[in-house]
């Protein structure tokens, strides 16, 4: 399986706590990124800032609206972030924190667990403490993607050349040579004694359906020419 330095962006654009959150709004859309991570004077990463920070806000009316039970029930403490959350006018007021991340190391199948588990769309990754890059479900998709299409590329491949082979030792000229088969391209080695079968042999690759083009190798020689089959080889 990959691992997530192999799909992650790295050297994300990040923010510090001090900024206001209209510069990581604007940052944000300016950089058509949906999350920022949030950073230190250090460079040690103190939490991350996304899109859903900017949902509950007071000057949209949208504010965390405590029920009952959540007022009864909830510490003074969460009630009090909920509202700073609401009200707060820079980065490190907003952010959530501490932030979910991962290692470079990690595997994608790892990140991608991390993610659903956590209902996440985002993971900066950390190296020695800092930010390196940052990973998204787009980043896992677009993995597995790739893995399936090698996949099916490679099952492509088997089918094409099982299928030759399986036309082939229907007829006497078909056993003489090699095949290999990448990418949909057919590769003919061996050498035969007479040009027909070669032709043959050709236009039996070219005929199997999903061949893209046939590389041809095979070379026609004298009977002299053959290798002399060893001592009580029957024809």
């Amino acid at each position: 399986m990959f691992s997530v330095r192999s799909i992650m962006t790295p050297n994300p654009t990040t923010i510090g706590p001090e900024a206001k959150i209209w510069e990581a709004a604007n940052t944000m859309l300016d950089r058509r990124v949906s999350g920022l991570p949030v950073v230190g004077e250090d460079g040690h990463l103190l939490g991350i800032i996304s899109e859903s920070d900017f949902l509950r806000r007071g000057e949209l009316h949208t504010g965390a609206h405590h029920g009952l039970w959540r007022t009864l029930f909830s510490s003074r403490g969460t009630l009090a972030e909920d509202y700073a959350k609401a009200f707060g006018k820079d980065v490190g007021e907003v952010m959530s924190a501490p932030a979910v991340t991962v290692e470079p190391e990690n595997t994608v199948e790892a990140a991608a667990e991390i993610m659903a588990e956590r209902n996440i769309k985002r993971l900066p990754v950390l190296e020695d403490g800092k930010v390196v890059g940052i990973v998204t479900r787009s980043d896992i998709m677009g993995a597995l993607v790739r893995e399936l299409a090698g996949y099916s590329a490679t099952r492509i491949d088997m089918d094409i050349g099982n299928a030759l082979e399986a036309e082939l030792v229907k007829h006497r000229w078909g056993d003489a040579i090699t095949i290999c088969v990448a990418e949909r391209v057919v590769t003919l080695e061996g050498r035969v004694l007479d040009a027909r079968e070669k032709t043959a042999l050709r236009v039996a690759a070219e005929n199997t359906t999903g061949v893209k083009r046939v590389d041809d190798r095979i070379e026609v020689v004298q009977p002299l020419d053959m290798p002399v089959p060893p001592p009580g080889f029957n024809l």
